[in-house]
């Protein structure tokens, strides 16, 4: 798969209209000013996990041959200190404008670009990539941890063995939440724009623990950081 053939748009009309819902909210206009309203002001102040933490994140995990899930506008990868300067880069998502956006932000790695729905099977190869990661992903995703799990173990086959998983999710329960974050989580599932109405901590574990032999979950505010490793 190279960055000129990406892979084949997925039918809205076979999705989910919550998930079809929660994509659209990435509109071009909406992605001008993510980084500084919801990197730079609601992780830090609502969610109280600062974008600083998940670059660190990126920055120990990351490796040669990496898959970005819901890059968003590229910050991440673009702010990435990869293990070496020509990583193989992938980027996945089902917006394209998520992934026209990032794929110009990263030209310079020259990225495949994939175009999939995460709860089906990803085209994209086996047992390939050393690294991918899932940063405020899950959040989106409707159907509650039983069945969104799945999506785990697509992307844990598309891991080598000892491949790493990485990522962060807000939660709407088993965190400790101030006034501002539980008024502003009930906001986004009125909007629409979460689906993590029962997520919490445990069943992230417990769905981790299905397809990862070694897994972590941290808790920063009301953001679950993850990690898990392929056996």
């Amino acid at each position: 798969m190279t960055s000129d053939t990406p892979a084949s748009a997925p039918e809205s009309a076979e999705l989910d209209p919550r998930i079809v819902h929660a994509q659209q909210v990435y509109s071009r206009s909406r992605l001008g000013i993510y980084d500084k309203w919801v990197l730079g002001v609601f992780c830090r102040v609502v969610w109280r996990c600062p974008a600083g933490v998940m670059r660190r994140l990126y920055n120990s995990s990351a490796g040669n041959r990496h898959l970005d899930i819901g890059p968003g506008t590229g910050y991440f990868v673009d702010k990435c200190r990869f293990p070496t300067k020509t990583p193989e880069l992938t980027l996945l998502d089902l917006n394209s404008e998520c992934l026209d956006m990032s794929a110009g932000r990263l030209a310079r790695y020259r990225p495949a670009i994939c175009q999939a729905n995460l709860m089906e099977p990803l085209p994209l190869p086996s047992r390939h990539f050393d690294s991918a990661a899932m940063n405020l992903v899950f959040h989106t995703i409707p159907g509650g941890w039983d069945t969104k799990g799945i999506i785990l173990k697509h992307v844990a086959e598309t891991l080598r063995p000892g491949g790493v998983l990485f990522g962060t999710t807000v939660l709407a329960e088993g965190v400790p939440m101030n006034r501002l974050t539980s008024k502003m989580v009930l906001e986004q599932h009125r909007r629409g724009n979460f689906q993590n109405q029962g997520d919490d901590p445990a069943g992230l574990e417990r769905q981790l623990a299905k397809y990862f032999p070694e897994y972590r979950v941290t808790i920063r505010g009301a953001v679950a950081i993850f990690t898990a490793t392929v056996g």
